[in-house]
């Protein structure tokens, strides 16, 4: 028999906990896929009208897929809130306002992919409030560095739906098989390749790039003999890193100083999972993982890959 979501329960201390809160998340994704296939046809695609916290033009499915994630994440009856990139303020559960749990998610990544059919993600991970359970969860309790983050993981909507996650015990891959409407274990304990793959960058501002980074990547690029590729979704190019080694860098440029990337949506739940596949999660500084987050929308640069390239670019 294939091996479904279940299985999280099996992995290591964590995993038990995680299980159903990664479930929620494989209900979440099942829909927005649903969604995505079908939205050209329902009127939902193009922008929704509003800006999101950071400034960003919202596209309609940026607004739905935030909701369905909101709704599962109720659904699961563990989790006391969610912190999304796209709602300013911490979104309390109030049912369950009780609950250990809470949950940061980038519910469409690269959302601005959708209007040329091109692949997009979702991005998530869990950390154990802080709080005390007898009053509601507050945004202290998800500034936590992601050496505290209990499970991260992302769905990349490509061709086929797959659920990439790690409850600390490795990472691994569930495709959506349609004719069983569930994940099933596909691609077991993820490990980034040391040699080969590709960089994923917007090597356009290269002239831009702070922290001396221009120079770097050059040496970077002849002593790795790396190619290039980048769709602009970062599910999409990290899959892609995971799967066939090689480095995803978003920089500090003079247009965004602090890079441009979310800590807590981004960042972390990436690092955590590059980490996990023997890779390396590293910012300005040190490790994406030892940050200790101070806002819920904070920005840094990363870098995101197997070791050898990525020491070459943060060191």
């Amino acid at each position: 028999m294939p091996q479904t979501l279940n299985s999280i329960a099996h992995q290591g201390a964590n995993g038990p906990a995680m299980m159903p809160i990664i479930q929620g998340v494989g209900r979440a994704a099942a829909e927005i896929s649903y969604l995505l296939r079908g939205a050209v046809f329902r009127g939902a695609l193009g922008a929704a009208g509003g800006e999101n916290v950071q400034g960003e033009q919202q596209q309609k499915l940026d607004v739905l897929s935030d909701e369905i994630f909101l709704d599962e994440m109720r659904s699961t009856g563990f989790v006391c809130a969610v912190g999304s990139e796209e709602q300013e303020e911490l979104q309390v559960i109030e049912e369950y306002a009780h609950a250990d749990y809470l949950v940061l998610v980038d519910p469409l990544d690269g959302s601005s992919n959708l209007d040329i059919d091109g692949p997009v993600g979702t991005i998530f991970s869990v950390v154990r409030r802080r709080s005390a359970p007898d009053g509601a969860p507050v945004e202290a309790d998800t500034l936590q560095s992601g050496r505290e983050v209990l499970a991260a993981g992302y769905v990349l909507y490509g061709p086929a739906t797959m659920l990439v996650c790690s409850v600390g015990e490795g990472v691994h891959g569930f495709t959506w098989n349609p004719n069983s409407a569930r994940f099933e274990l596909s691609h077991p304990d993820m490990r980034i390749p040391e040699q080969g793959g590709y960089y994923s960058v917007n090597e356009a501002n290269a002239d831009k790039w702070l922290d001396g980074l221009a120079e770097k990547f050059a040496r970077m690029k002849r002593e790795t003999g790396l190619g290039m590729r980048y769709v602009g979704s970062m599910v999409a190019d990290m899959h892609r890193t995971l799967l066939k080694g090689g480095v995803f860098l978003y920089p500090a440029d003079e247009k965004n100083p602090n890079g441009k990337l979310r800590l807590l949506y981004e960042a972390i739940p990436m690092g955590f999972l590059v980490e996990q596949a023997g890779g390396r999660a590293m910012s300005r500084g040190g490790s994406v993982l030892d940050i200790v987050p101070e806002g819920l929308h904070q920005r840094v640069p990363v870098y995101l890959g197997a070791a050898r390239a990525v020491d070459m670019l943060a060191g």
